[in-house]
């Protein structure tokens, strides 16, 4: 992979606690090349705060309100004693779980929405890989109590059209 050939995308803001940075190494530009894979390098930007908020979904192909994708993470920290944690909910308006998350810690998800937040004083790297189960294009599902945030969190209707 060339360095021309990566998408390359920053969203989110240090007051929202969403400030990221996005390297789409199988993204947009290889739309037509590489099956229904996409993979991309996630970054937090500063330290501390959120990622994959609002939280969102993408378990079930019902477009085009949503598509199918099952998804691997694995996490690194700066300084590597860092930590997060990985959340999980299948329900809507039910406690979901969350996963303690430390550097080479990898995880898959297949069902529910899923932010994760790394603690304050460390920034958290993360390498994932999305499999479409019937086309490459993800289409999320923000879980709609939160899902006016996506007017609020600056960039992110521009990272959301990367993954097409």
């Amino acid at each position: 992979m060339r360095a021309n050939e990566i998408d390359l995308v920053q969203y989110g803001s240090d007051d929202t606690k969403t400030h990221r940075k996005i390297k789409h190494i199988l993204g947009a530009k290889h739309h037509d090349k590489v099956g229904r894979l996409l993979c991309n390098e996630l970054y937090t930007v500063g330290q501390g705060g959120w990622s994959g908020f609002p939280p969102h979904k993408h378990d079930t192909d019902r477009l085009p309100d949503e598509t199918r994708h099952d998804e691997t993470y694995n996490y690194r920290f700066k300084p590597n004693n860092g930590f997060g944690f990985q959340m999980f909910q299948q329900v809507d308006d039910k406690v979901g779980k969350a996963e303690h998350i430390i550097d080479g810690s990898t995880i898959m998800i297949r069902t529910g929405y899923h932010p994760c937040v790394v603690a304050p004083g460390y920034e958290m790297y993360y390498f994932t890989i999305l499999g479409g189960l019937s086309q490459r294009s993800l289409v999320q599902f923000f879980q709609p109590e939160h899902a006016y945030q996506v007017e609020t969190i600056p960039g992110i209707k521009d990272m959301i059209a990367k993954y097409k």
